[in-house]
């Protein structure tokens, strides 16, 4: 292949890897062999300055934004970071920014400094540990969080300011901002929250994300803010964009002074003036980075003096001025011994590799992933192989591939099961899929009343993983509604039930009947109906008798409903059994009415119909229907002759147009405050 072909070549790979990583949120491939490929076409065009490209990757930064978030310019462009894996090119970045012809001024070393005696010239630079998230610019105005973007392609991206606004360890209001404060920084799943995430998916039987990053870009593409709030996303700040004031003239005190505005800044930092100095840190980063509690697969590192920075300038692409070092993956080799496949509630089948015990990442791994039988096949992994595992995004293990020169001829193929390992039915493949089509397969049975027994479902205490196989295998429960047919002496009968815990869960139940149709719905594994399309549904059904009235068109026009839901909770409801699984549960009991607020309390909204439309200035829009919920009012989703209020924030659109058509009235975020307001 020619130099003009080659170019050609690696400019549409990368493109199509900018693609997928920025726009998609699916990386196709690793940041290692996506740095070779940039390096190898920046040197050929280097070398090869006629087939030059104002488009070509090397002077940009990824994808174009997706469509279905408001798009907004940044005001000042959101560039990427070059990357070194190597001792070498830091010491060239180092000697670069040493000839700046500018020192950074004298101080005294602060807390966050381990170099006392290190000596007052050169160049100070700042390194932190690079979190493996998704990056964002927020934008508070006035001291009001009224703007938040991804990146996107670095000059435009997407406001995701409702997700934004769900992250607990984020300040909505800062009364001492400057008038314009933007604030650079990562969005992500610390350890603990993406263990329970992909805990609750693995219960559900739905794909588990491969890393804490895939999972925090996933949830911030979700156009229910409702997702973000329930993953509980964290954000910390690791540079700043436009500022109206003075915040300091360097990175390290700009830091203290967002600190002071309680945004949580990204840490532990400290401080360098040589290449050897700042590899003796990276090395301390490397070895405590499993101690974090969050994901991160690198350092960065940034000359600290903002005036010398602003000397340093940037290309089209990256700012002079930083680098990141990033991490080697962490592999270790062991041997495959089994293959177990996991069946989900909704009979899918998923490959987990049982291998002889490693220590990875400060833990001891035994099991891993291996996505699918697709993914087995395309790596010929095979049982006896030596594999190397990795933990991917420092969380999850994975088996990464077969190291062939391992091999001693006696490792078998994994073949895809052709029968269900518990119900022993013939299963199903579709692509890189297997299912079990056999509904009674007892391990679709306790996947699905894990489920229901849910916290977040009919939240039924005691009801845990163990105890629900112990009531399948012994066959005392096969639907949902035999919950209800226990008792205190069947219970007796199973191991480590004893009389105290046997009435005790019989309580619970009791206690779960009363949960209302909303729970009971999201708990049922109604396909695409989670926990806000059940709310949606209670809210415009009063029971499962006028559910079970509905038609599919009924089902359509509702918030958050297409024609695709409509037409599965249709079938689901007339095709698949589903009436029979709610009369089941109304003859045990269960109240399978909406639940209402309580008309004893403060509820001045009652009888009033709300909308809520556009950007709030504090409350995120799930946040104000609950508070409206709470007074009383019935929130849905469209404007019509019926609708009482529209609760309109900025950008209201074509709701508050046809909501002034209609003459009803217009009301803003203050007025539903003041309701609030003992």
């Amino acid at each position: 292949m020619d130099s003009e072909a080659r170019i050609i070549a690696l400019r549409n790979q990368i493109r199509a890897a900018d693609h997928a990583y920025y726009v998609q949120a699916d990386p196709v491939m690793g940041d290692a062999a996506y740095d070779r490929l940039l390096a190898e076409l920046m040197q050929l065009e280097r070398e090869h300055p006629e087939f030059a490209d104002p488009n070509s990757p090397t002077s940009r930064v990824g994808g174009m934004p997706l469509d279905a978030f408001a798009s907004h310019a940044h005001e000042r462009p959101m560039l990427s970071l070059e990357n070194t894996y190597e001792q070498p090119q830091l010491e060239e970045w180092f000697d670069r920014i040493g000839r700046s012809g500018i020192d950074s001024p004298s101080q005294e070393n602060g807390p966050d400094s381990l170099f006392e005696s290190a000596p007052q010239s050169d160049v100070l630079v700042a390194l932190e540990p690079k979190v493996d998230g998704v990056a964002v610019s927020l934008r508070w105005e006035r001291g009001r969080l009224a703007l938040a973007l991804t990146r996107g392609d670095g000059v435009r991206g997407d406001d995701i300011v409702q997700q934004v606004r769900t992250i607990r360890n984020l300040p909505l209001v800062i009364e001492s901002a400057p008038d314009v404060l933007e604030v650079r920084g990562e969005i992500f799943l610390d350890d603990a929250a993406f263990s329970r995430l992909n805990g609750s998916r693995e219960a559900a039987g739905l794909p588990l994300f491969a890393n804490a990053r895939n999972a925090a870009a996933g949830t911030l593409k979700s156009l229910d803010p409702t997702v973000a709030a329930e993953r509980q996303l964290r954000f910390v700040a690791h540079g700043l964009g436009v500022v109206s004031d003075d915040l300091g003239s360097s990175w390290s005190q700009s830091r203290r002074r967002l600190e002071d505005f309680g945004i949580p800044v990204n840490g532990p930092s400290v401080l360098a003036r040589t290449a050897a100095q700042a590899m003796t840190e990276i090395h301390t980063f490397d070895s405590l980075r499993s101690t974090l509690g969050y994901p991160t697969d690198g350092v960065v590192l940034r000359v600290d003096d903002f005036l010398v920075q602003a000397h340093l300038g940037s290309t089209s692409r990256a700012p002079r001025w930083a680098i990141a070092w990033k991490f080697a993956a962490e592999q270790a080799p062991t041997k495959l011994i089994e293959v177990e496949w996991q069946i989900g509630k909704g009979g899918t089948l998923t490959p987990r590799a049982t291998m002889e015990p490693v220590q990875l990442a400060g833990t001891t791994v035994r099991h891993a992933s291996l996505h699918n039988i697709e993914e087995i096949e395309r790596k010929d992994i095979r049982l006896g192989d030596t594999v190397l595992v990795e933990k991917a995004g420092e969380i999850i293990p994975q088996v990464v591939e077969p190291v062939l020169g391992c091999r001693t001829g006696r490792e078998t193929v994994i073949d895809a099961p052709k029968v269900c390992p518990c119900c022993h039915q013939d299963l199903i493949r579709v692509g890189p899929k297997i299912y079990c089509t056999n509904a009674s397969c007892s391990a679709q049975i306790r996947e699905r009343l894990a489920w229901f027994a849910g916290r977040d479902q009919m939240d039924i205490s005691g009801l845990g993983d163990k105890l629900v196989a112990q009531l399948v295998d012994a066959g005392l429960v096969e639907t949902f509604a035999d919950l209800w047919r226990l008792d205190v002496q069947s219970l007796l009968g199973l191991e480590k039930v004893g009389e105290k815990s046997a009435h005790a869960l019989i309580k619970a139940l009791d206690q779960a009947r009363t949960q209302g149709l909303a729970r009971v719905l999201s708990g049922l594994g109604i396909p695409q109906v989670g926990t806000v399309a059940a709310r949606t549904l209670s809210e415009h059904f009063e029971d499962h008798k006028a559910l079970l009235s509905a038609s599919a068109s009924d089902f359509e026009g509702l918030p958050d409903f297409g024609e695709i839901t409509a037409q599965l909770l249709w079938r689901w409801l007339h095709e698949q059994g589903g009436e029979a699984v709610l009369m089941d549960l109304f003859a045990m009991g269960v109240d399978l009415r909406s639940v209402r607020v309580d008309p004893s309390g403060h509820q001045p909204l009652a009888d009033c119909v709300v909308v809520v439309t556009g950007t709030l200035p504090s409350l995120g829009r799930k946040e104000a229907e609950a508070h409206l919920r709470e007074l009383g009012a019935s929130v849905t989703g469209s404007v019509s002759s019926k609708t009482t209020y529209l609760l309109a924030g900025e950008k209201a659109g074509s709701k508050l147009a046809t909501a002034e058509k209609l003459g009803v009235q217009v009301v803003d975020e203050a007025w539903l405050l003041k309701h609030l307001a003992p």
